[in-house]
């Protein structure tokens, strides 16, 4: 006979049944959970709930609710529903929750209804992760992604495609009067086209409803619009068009956590980079901060905002001048300015004089150097300058240039090469995380509010499960009963301590992994 193990008896009872407590061992991250957000004085950052009355059955607490969300999405669970069925049959979540099931509406207005809660949350815990020098601000990162939106294309109306379907509406309406005239007029009633009512009927209706759509696009000043979700707009990729959000981060490079994040329904970075980095700077508290992005955000205007407020920013520079180059053509390099007497020179050693021409556009104003015709027109290198019916040469200078030209020249230097590198790795690794194995990349709340709540919720479960891999769970309990007495210096030689240890056995690790490797291509 083989020996297998038996298990328990599902219909006998225990004299002393286990507690629910002994379900759930000491390293679980939902013990986690549950120390941190006891510690959070909800009340303080205007959570809104229904408290309840003294009709009906009482209204479960906030932090119920928080713990819930905070266990979902570090599991990857999102939906309400899903999580309500979880209350019911995990054993986790059993222990969270002390045996209390809230229904999937109840989870989700929670959600629904504090998108500036999530958002205080998400700052709170960057100040937790600050307060023990696990930020510095030294160097952030800047990344933005495109998250999909809770929004179908099918409900996008846009101006471009309306006004083509209805000019594609109004040709087969005329079409099918002037086939109506012509069976009208036909003496031989066999060949009499056949014209179905129905289908002029059909196309009037669709005449209507675009008509509609472009009052809606004037009435909203708008070139597009998502009748799901009016803030989510159509997105392009490489491979694809998306109703999405732009999802902006800004990535601490000490140990990668994120410290500012915002959304934009703007398809495009150039705007972007301001914003982003003076909530970086107000987060780390680091005056000297150096911000790195990619080329997507280089913008003057931002780049002078950001100069203006002392942080130092390292994006580098479009090249819009690849074709002029192909061709064989001046670019806009090979005119020196002469910032001594205000004038631009040529390839040819000719003078371009400033005009007093200032053109003004977005805020940006721009003053026009202009060479004069006699000189260009006989000029023997004219055809690499200047197009055949071009009767002289004409340059535009922003009023602040001389910034960009010193932000060129400090982008050629090898410390801005390396924090463009460094910007790659500590950017995009969050968004790769949370996109790739934590499966969110898409909302599921809709307006820019809610989805700018439920961003900082995503971000917020990011840094909390980062925090646990680095400090463990025991190390991060202590830190916040610290935090919630007030005691923090007595927490934080020990987090400095234990994560010196965690990185000399790491590099232990890795220097025996390369010798193991080393012997056996020897050996081989």
């Amino acid at each position: 006979m083989p020996n297998y193990k038996e298990g328990l008896d599902r219909h006998q009872q225990l004299l002393f049944p286990p507690s629910m407590d002994e379900y759930v061992d000491e390293n679980n991250p939902v013990r986690a959970i549950d120390s941190y957000v006891d510690s959070i004085d909800l009340a303080a950052v205007g959570v809104f709930t229904c408290n309840g009355g003294s009709e009906g059955q009482p209204a479960y607490h906030p932090s119920l609710l928080l713990k819930i969300y905070l266990y979902g999405y570090l599991n990857s669970i999102r939906s309400s529903r899903k999580l309500e069925r979880e209350l019911k049959r995990n054993v986790e979540m059993m222990w969270l929750c002390m045996g209390l099931s809230p229904g999937y509406k109840t989870i989700a207005n929670f959600r629904k209804d504090n998108p500036s809660v999530l958002k205080q949350l998400f700052r709170d815990f960057v100040m937790l992760c600050r307060s023990v020098d696990l930020i510095d601000g030294e160097v952030v990162a800047i990344d933005g992604a495109f998250l999909r939106a809770n929004a179908s294309k099918n409900q996008l109306i846009s101006e471009k495609m309306t006004r083509k379907d209805m000019e594609s509406v109004e040709e087969k309406i005329t079409e099918y009067l002037s086939s109506l005239e012509y069976s009208d007029t036909c003496e031989n009633k066999e060949i009499t086209p056949v014209v179905k009512k129905q289908n002029l009927n059909r196309l009037k209706k669709n005449k209507l409803k675009l008509s509609s759509n472009l009052r809606t696009l004037k009435e909203h000043n708008a070139t597009q619009y998502c009748k799901s979700d009016p803030d989510a707009t159509l997105m392009s990729k490489p491979a694809h068009n998306l109703m999405a959000y732009n999802t902006q981060i800004a990535v601490d490079g000490k140990y990668k956590f994120i410290v500012a994040t915002d959304i934009s329904s703007k398809g495009v970075d150039l705007d972007q980079l301001y914003p982003i980095s003076i909530q970086a700077k107000e987060a780390t508290g680091n005056k000297k901060i150096k911000v790195a992005a990619d080329a997507g955000y280089y913008n003057p205007k931002e780049i002078k905002k950001c100069v203006d407020e002392g942080i130092d920013v390292y994006v580098p520079i479009q090249d819009k001048q690849k074709q002029q180059k192909d061709k064989g053509k001046f670019t806009r390099d090979a005119f020196v300015y002469d910032e001594a007497k205000d004038c631009y020179i040529c390839p040819n050693d000719k003078v371009l004089k400033r005009r007093k021409t200032i053109y003004e556009k977005n805020g940006i104003k721009r003053l026009m150097y202009f060479g004069t015709r006699s000189v260009c027109t006989v000029c023997p290198i004219r055809s690499q300058c200047l197009p055949p019916k071009t009767p002289a040469k004409r340059l535009w200078r922003w009023e602040h240039e001389s910034l960009i030209e010193a932000h060129r020249t400090k982008m050629q230097t090898h410390k801005a090469k390396t924090m463009i590198k460094q910007r790659a790795a500590l950017a995009e690794h969050p968004f790769g995380t949370i996109k790739q194995k934590l499966g969110w990349s898409h909302f599921l709340v809709r307006g820019k509010t809610k989805v700018a709540g439920e961003n900082a919720l995503i971000m917020l479960t990011y840094n909390f499960r980062r925090l646990l891999n680095l400090i463990g769970i025991t190390l991060f309990q202590k830190l916040v009963k610290a935090s919630k007495s007030g005691n923090i210096e007595d927490i934080k030689q020990e987090i400095v301590e234990y994560i010196a240890v965690l990185h000399f056995f790491k590099a232990l690790f890795r220097q025996k992994m390369c010798l193991y490797i080393w012997i056996l291509k020897k050996l081989s």
